[in-house]
């Protein structure tokens, strides 16, 4: 049995995602409040009944759309003065809409709905899910329920009873609706919380599509699960105090399903009390027992008509008290090189690692096919350091596998991103305040399979920077190492200190393969500033002819062409492209920046830099002389020739091509970064942070 997809439907940040989960494990990657941790506790409130839904876990959206419109019902009738039963009836009826009866017109929050695929393969022993197949379509073999929350007329009834006298309490302290809006506010906060506790759980078996539904009790739908959670803030020993011995405690519960382990256990109360009993041991107690409350219990015996015998201590050595002793007294202990060392003496991540490995073998050993088997692991990476993560990934990976184990686990590790297939990635992101998605990386890998170049483009690209991507804001792709100084030192200027509030990802591309990633900003909407030269005609040294020329840079070539279809463009239309905002693309997720006519027709970044540091155009020419002059006034690294004559900008820049990173940082060094900043630059970094 195989929990194959769960969909969600107005839980939290969820407002509608879907969940797949894969055979063995499914790494479920995401930034901090993303909406990992809601999905696991939702899925162990329901399976593992360990969490009530409360009103936080009603979308802050659609809370606040349905108190606009439920609290003037509130003030209307609390106004009438009726009794308390007469008010809250009347209230029921009118958000139910019932007399006359009418859903449509019913004020309500949406239900949260969670929607349950369990697969089976033709050899599984269904005994246990038997009664709940609809779908006898034998190419289907799939199980389907619905779990609830909503509420009853009833329990909204019951919710409105118990906190009647504070709401009408509170409302009518408040005189003036327009100048006490913090008790308006107040009182529609409380009016929410009655709502939320009101809510039911109900679960159905249904159909494929979720309609055709019969409803089973809540405690039956959780027996077809075998589940387990490790918490990410689980305790470890760091400290040689002993007062955790976490791995001790589970190392001893693993040892428990041991066989000779058993015996060993089930033997030890006789064998204990056999030298106990020729030892005249328990004898000795009862006497000085006796000897030492004798007379107490003989002075209060008094009041119970003297029938209450005598007191003494007695042992009772059973299986329980052995089992509890040896808990106490066994500890886990490294062994190294004839040393034993203490379980805190490896660090955190040391145990960390050993505690999780314990309590999958724990797991494996209580599998029952019968059941939805389910081991879910928050966070593994914690205390640990990259190499250990990934090295732990890879391993986990395998033991899944191996065991044949289904799983989640979340993470916010790149490492861990790293060692996992793509088709075994799913990216929790956030797409606004107040909504979040979940992004199923094994759709993503198919629709790039078709496509042999795509294929193993993202085959190479997946192990060197996609796992920077996955957890980042923005993503700036940018051509060469120049770029990245330059946008790194940028973020320290006060005027773009909004960058260090940003995770960006930094993916160094070239211009004939940035296109590549067109697929991958569509597919995870994530906001995406593309660097790169418009790389005209070097010929090219006028006006006229750099507009007339055309640019070899085949991503500006090919995202031009999305919208101006079988066109090559001159450079004259990609200033015009770039001046009426034509290179924002993709419903706004990216925006390729290139040097425009503001930047004095450079056609590279350095260009573009010089050109506007010394007030001139690209193509304008000095002599050698002029040139070693500027340079030592400014402190820059860039190559005159050596031979006398008259040089364009463009032909300095030529001659620098193997200093590119010098120059950059003689830029950086001589605090020049901010003045010969290229406009092209700022007005992508202008976008990229709002």
């Amino acid at each position: 049995m195989i929990l194959k997809n769960v969909i969600i439907q107005n839980y939290r940040k969820f407002l509608g995602v879907s969940f797949a989960l894969d055979n063995d494990i499914t790494l479920l990657a995401g930034a901090n409040n993303s909406g990992k941790t809601s999905l696991i506790d939702l899925l162990q409130g329901i399976i593992d009944n360990k969490n009530s839904y409360s009103v936080s876990d009603i979308p802050v959206t659609k809370a606040k759309e349905w108190i606009e419109l439920a609290y003037p019902i509130f003030s209307e009738h609390f106004d009438a003065n009726q009794d308390k039963d007469q008010t809250i009836k009347a209230i029921v009826n009118k958000l139910f809409s019932l007399e006359p009866p009418d859903p449509e017109l019913s004020i309500l929050i949406p239900p949260t709905l969670v929607k349950f695929r369990i697969d089976y393969a033709i050899e599984d022993d269904i005994r246990n899910f038997a009664n709940y197949l609809m779908d006898l379509n034998p190419n289907k073999q799939s199980f389907y329920f619905l779990y609830s929350f909503h509420p009853t007329p009833t329990s909204l009834g019951q919710a409105l009873e118990n906190d009647y006298d504070k709401l009408k309490l509170r409302y009518t302290k408040i005189t003036n609706i327009v100048t006490e809006k913090a008790k308006v506010e107040l009182l529609k906060e409380k009016i929410l919380c009655t709502y939320a506790s009101s809510i039911v759980a109900q679960c159905f078996y249904t159909d494929s599509i979720y309609e055709n539904k019969h409803e089973i009790d809540l405690s039956v739908f959780r027996k077809l699960f075998n589940f387990k959670n490790i918490h990410a803030g689980r305790t470890l020993d760091d400290q040689n105090t002993g007062k955790n011995r976490n791995l001790s405690k589970n190392m001893i519960d693993l040892a428990c399903h041991d066989d000779e382990w058993k015996a060993l256990i089930g033997n030890l109360p006789d064998k204990i009390l056999r030298p106990i009993e020729e030892a005249e041991i328990a004898q000795t107690i009862r006497n000085v027992s006796v000897d030492g409350l004798s007379e107490a219990v003989e002075t209060i015996s008094t009041a119970n008509g003297g029938n209450t015998g005598e007191m003494i201590l007695d042992l009772d050595i059973s299986e329980d008290a052995i089992s509890s002793l040896i808990s106490q007294i066994l500890n886990a202990k490294y062994q190294l090189e004839g040393h034993f060392l203490s379980e805190a003496s490896q660090g955190l991540g040391y145990s960390n690692m050993i505690y999780i490995l314990l309590q999958l073998e724990t797991y494996k050993r209580n599998i029952d096919p019968f059941l939805v088997n389910i081991f879910i692991i928050e966070e593994p990476e914690s205390h640990m350091h990259p190499q250990m993560q990934s090295v732990f990934g890879k391993y986990i990976r395998k033991y899944y596998q191996e065991k044949r184990i289904q799983g989640i686990i979340t993470t916010h590790s790149s490492e861990m991103v790293r060692v996992t297939d793509m088709e075994n990635l799913r990216v929790a992101r956030i797409l606004g305040s107040f909504e979040s998605k979940i992004f199923d990386f094994s759709s993503f890998k198919q629709t790039v399979s078709t496509d042999p170049v795509l294929r193993n483009f993202y085959d190479w690209f997946y192990e060197i920077g996609f796992s920077d991507i996955v957890f980042a804001d923005r993503i700036i792709l940018y051509e060469g190492d120049t770029e990245r100084l330059l946008i790194r030192k940028l973020a320290t200027v006060i005027d773009y200190q909004a960058l260090n509030h940003l995770y960006i990802a930094f993916v160094q591309v070239g211009g004939a393969y940035a296109c590549n990633y067109r697929k991958l900003i569509e597919f995870l909407k994530i906001k995406t500033l593309i660097l790169t030269d418009l790389d005209y005609d070097k010929s090219a040294d006028s006006e006229e002819l750099i507009k007339a020329s055309s640019t070899t840079n085949a991503t500006i070539n090919s995202f031009y062409k999305i919208v101006h279809r079988n066109t090559t463009p001159t450079v004259a239309d990609l200033y015009n492209w770039v001046n009426n905002k034509g290179n924002i693309l993709f419903d706004g997720c990216a925006y390729i920046g290139y040097q425009g006519a503001s930047d004095n027709f450079a056609r590279t970044l350095e260009e573009a830099m010089l050109a506007k540091h010394y007030g001139i155009k690209a193509f304008d020419k000095k002599s050698k002389e002029d040139w070693i002059e500027l340079r030592n006034q400014d402190g820059l690294k860039y190559t005159i020739p050596r031979e006398s004559g008259h040089y364009s900008l463009r032909e300095i820049v030529t001659h620098t091509s193997n200093g590119k990173t010098d120059f950059m940082y003689s830029v950086i060094l001589n605090n020049l970064l901010p003045s010969m900043l290229p406009e092209y630059i700022k007005e992508g970094l202008k976008w990229l942070v709002q």
